[in-house]
């Protein structure tokens, strides 16, 4: 008999995804480390595999790096570039790359990728999800 000790505990993020098979990946990049850390939580509960960055510069040499991006969330306006800018960087590497971007209360927006602040979780989850399905 296998001790307790023994037995592998799956996370709560490893118990959705079937053995052998490749997690959707998330590459969010804000300064906003409570944002970053809210995201990271919420998308490892759901199964996602997540690399935050801080900046533009950071989340291109995770890429460079070998870490997928199959969805980006990005702040809409950063101080070294903005989201969308950094979006057609990263499709070089990664073309299939979907993008969400944040923005805060106010902002003039015409695009259906955009979360305004505050959303939900369920908001961010309904985003990613649907991000990954296309």
């Amino acid at each position: 008999m296998m001790s307790r000790a023994a037995v592998p505990r799956l996370r709560p993020a490893q118990a959705n995804v079937p053995v052998g098979a490749v997690r959707p990946s998330v590459l969010v990049v804000t300064e906003d480390g409570a944002l970053a850390a809210a995201c990271r939580g919420t998308l490892e509960q759901a199964g996602y595999e997540v690399t935050c960055a801080s900046h533009s510069g950071h989340a291109l040499l995770e890429c460079l790096g070998g870490r997928r991006a199959d969805v980006l969330l990005a702040e809409l306006s950063m101080p070294d570039g903005s989201g969308p800018a950094l979006a057609d960087r990263l499709r070089r590497y990664y073309p299939q790359m979907q993008a969400v971007y944040f923005a805060t209360a106010g902002t003039m927006v015409d695009a259906g990728n955009v979360l305004i602040r505050p959303f939900s979780r369920d908001e961010l989850l309904t985003r990613v999800r649907d991000s990954v399905a296309s």
